[in-house]
């Protein structure tokens, strides 16, 4: 979802008043309680605050609980906050639209920014003043703690049901169905095979990465009807109930963070096991041993890497996305190259394209860009679709195994070339890289400032909550909403970058200046025009620097069987290689 801070653009007559209504079960719903807070909110726009009713717009979520902000109307109104095209927020009751301090929070923030008035209309109070204000944020508290108390009281009542061994109703694992009559979950007749088969290949193999491909590669699913992963492996192996303990309340949540083992209900011997108990141990022991092994491993300091065509390299295969494999071993002239797979290979597809790595993918991507630039500089030599061919293919250090390019990329980009396009457009020039940019408004930028400083300081306070409030929010809530604000924080950066961004200047501190000296670099061996040694290059070159260069300039690169077989550009020009066998 954008987050466009800025200021109102236009005049609080010409803004909207946004009415909230809100309940959370269907009851509510049918007991009127939406068209009654719809009719009170529109009395009082009319009678009190004296606006044209054709500027009221109404936002409604019938049926959603108030305690985060995932609500639909909700969301449509808080983009128009953003906008500048609110002046006033109504609802009926403050825990209409929140009931969560962390979010009221960061909502509040939105509103001030932009202008907008705060009215609840059953507490009689509005933000234009400070006072009402002040009450706000104590009625809000009150709120919250009504919400936690009743909470903790559904969470005893389901600890106290553990405690006597009653199953509480969540989803039965892998393994497992639920048996109504019974009232009790059993042993699957489809599933629970396949589950003690894992047990026993994890004590052959000792890998859940390699038990993860086996039940792929032989279609067996997951719970869901999902694929596997380690960590899907890990967990059904990881778990008690195999062995018929019953274990409850372990988590925050599905995926959150583990409690403190005094609040862990753990009863023994529970259910009947689905798998002998001293089978359970002696996988879970050797699970163990791997995990110390490898946070040993991970115990010394290690240098931060830097892959520089992750995200870039697609399949030629099977079309999926390749994923960053390891680092290789440091060369002398500093190069590590980067190793990268194809993701489909521990899914079912189970593809067999090969493995590629910087070795084989940045020769080739760094001279065929700076056989691009040499075209482009050296155009008026260009008179047929062969000799494009044969200047972009001419380093045969690269290129010896390419036969020629396809007929529609030769064509296309000899018609880009040399103007005959119906479209037009420039083709990739080298100063791509260190062009300066045009005069930045000096306002815009004070903008971009200031949202960078609000972003920090809601992330600061989102921290203070999620660490010093005991059960304020989730992990997971939390992860979700400290990575909206990096993202947004990183887009006004980047923003901000671009505008005030020029070339090296006094004063700059080093890393600026390495940065830019990179680029610079970079720049003048595309220019060069002769071959480039990109192990050379990588060694003296910041790898960041090299992989913000591919990113601006390529769309993806396609792979197969360690050839590149096509290479998309960022302006939808593609070239597709035909090799010789």
């Amino acid at each position: 979802m954008a987050y466009a801070m800025k200021a109102p653009a236009t005049s609080a007559d010409d803004r909207i008043v946004a009415i909230y209504v809100r309940v959370s079960t269907g009851y509510q719903v049918d007991k009127d309680s939406l068209p009654f807070q719809k009719k009170e909110l529109k009395a009082y726009c009319k009678h009190i605050l004296h606006v044209d009713m054709s500027r009221v717009e109404i936002f409604e979520d019938a049926g959603r609980s108030g305690k985060n902000t995932k609500r639909p109307a909700y969301e449509r109104m808080m983009q128009k906050v953003r906008a500048g095209l609110v002046s006033h927020v109504l609802v009926y009751k403050i825990d209409r639209i929140s009931r969560n301090l962390v979010d009221f929070s960061l909502m509040y923030d939105d509103f001030k920014y932009n202008r907008v008035t705060f009215v609840s209309l059953n507490e009689q109070f509005d933000t234009s003043s400070a006072i009402g204000e002040a009450v706000l944020k104590i009625i809000l508290v009150f709120a919250e703690l009504e919400r936690k108390l009743t909470s903790e009281r559904v969470k005893d009542i389901m600890i106290g049901r553990a405690n006597e061994g009653k199953w509480n109703g969540a989803r039965v694992p892998y393994g497992w169905d639920w048996d109504s009559s019974a009232g009790w979950p059993v042993h699957s007749k489809k599933e629970a095979p396949f589950g003690r088969a894992m047990y026993e290949m994890y004590l052959e193999v000792k890998s859940t990465g390699k038990i993860r491909d086996y039940n792929n590669a032989h279609g067996i699913p997951t719970k869901r009807g999902g694929e596997w992963t380690s960590k899907t492996v890990g967990d059904f192996l990881r778990n008690p109930m195999n062995k018929g303990d019953y274990r409850y309340n372990y988590r925050e949540s599905a995926r959150g963070r583990k409690k403190p083992i005094d609040e862990v209900v753990y009863l023994e011997g529970v259910f009947e096991p689905l798998v002998d108990p001293e089978i359970w141990e002696k996988v879970n022991k050797i699970m163990d041993i791997n995990r110390d092994k490898r946070n040993m491993c991970g115990s010394h300091p290690v240098e931060k890497n830097c892959n520089v065509f992750a995200g870039l390299i697609q399949c030629g295969s099977c079309g999926s996305g390749y994923l960053v494999g390891k680092k290789d071993k440091r060369r002398k002239n500093g190069f590590t190259p980067s190793m990268y797979y194809c993701s489909a290979k521990t899914r079912a597809i189970h593809c067999q394209n090969l493995n590629v790595s910087d070795v084989k993918i940045g020769p080739f991507a760094i001279n065929y860009i700076s056989a691009m630039v040499r075209v482009s500089n050296e155009r008026r030599k260009v008179k047929t679709p062969e000799d494009l061919e044969e200047m972009l293919l001419s380093d045969k250090a690269v290129f010896a195994d390419i036969m020629g390019l396809s007929s529609d990329s030769l064509n296309s980009t000899f018609e880009l070339l040399t103007g005959k396009s119906a479209t037009g457009g420039a083709l990739w020039r080298a100063d791509l890289v260190d062009q300066e940019g045009a005069a930045a408004d000096p306002a815009e930028i004070e903008s971009l400032k200031d949202q960078i400083r609000k972003y920090e300081r809601a992330k600061e306070r989102l921290e203070d909550a999620y660490y010093f409030s005991d059960d304020g929010m989730s992990e997971k809530e939390y992860l979700e909403k400290k990575n909206r604000f990096d993202s947004w924080r990183v887009a006004a950066e980047n923003k901000l970058k671009e505008l005030t961004e020029t070339h090296i200047a006094s004063g700059v501190d080093e890393s600026a200046f390495m940065k830019s000296a990179s680029a610079f670099l970079l720049t003048h061996k595309i220019r060069a025009g002769s071959h480039i040694v990109y192990s050379d290059l990588a060694g003296m070159v910041e790898e960041e620097s090299i992989k913000e260069f591919f990113n601006l300039v390529l769309d993806h690169i396609t792979v197969k069987d360690r050839r590149v077989t096509e290479i998309v550009f960022a302006n939808g020009l593609s070239h597709k290689f035909i090799y010789r066998d």
